[in-house]
């Protein structure tokens, strides 16, 4: 897969992603470079690249090489809207960190503790 395409995901050019997705056939569970698709997005914050990857059967749940999941990426980011709608989509949210904390332990951000603890 392009770096063209993973720059798409971190940058939130959505077009650009279904384009890719679509034309290209992709599997958007396949990793590139140890790491799902979604993670990239939510790394970066890009709330509707992470619906998008959903929508055309990414895996809420999927880890990257180092057992870091998209919701826990986007709660080290500060990431809310991405941490809410992951859980809206149904990320779990009573995983644990590489470093053996929980993804509440994960944050100091009200914000996101509020809706782990929800």
């Amino acid at each position: 897969m392009s770096g063209d395409f993973v720059w798409a995901i971190k940058n939130g050019d959505l077009e650009q992603v279904k384009d890719i997705i679509e034309k290209k056939a992709v599997n958007v569970n396949e990793e590139v470079q140890g790491r799902p698709l979604i993670l990239y997005a939510a790394d970066y914050g890009q709330a509707d690249v992470i619906e998008y990857l959903i929508s055309v059967g990414a895996d809420v749940n999927s880890k990257d090489k180092f057992g870091i999941s998209a919701i826990l990426a986007a709660i080290w980011e500060g990431h809310r809207d991405c941490v809410k709608l992951l859980l809206d989509k149904g990320a779990k949210k009573d995983g644990v960190a590489p470093d053996g904390k929980t993804y509440l332990e994960s944050t100091e951000n009200n914000e996101i503790r509020q809706l782990l603890l929800a």
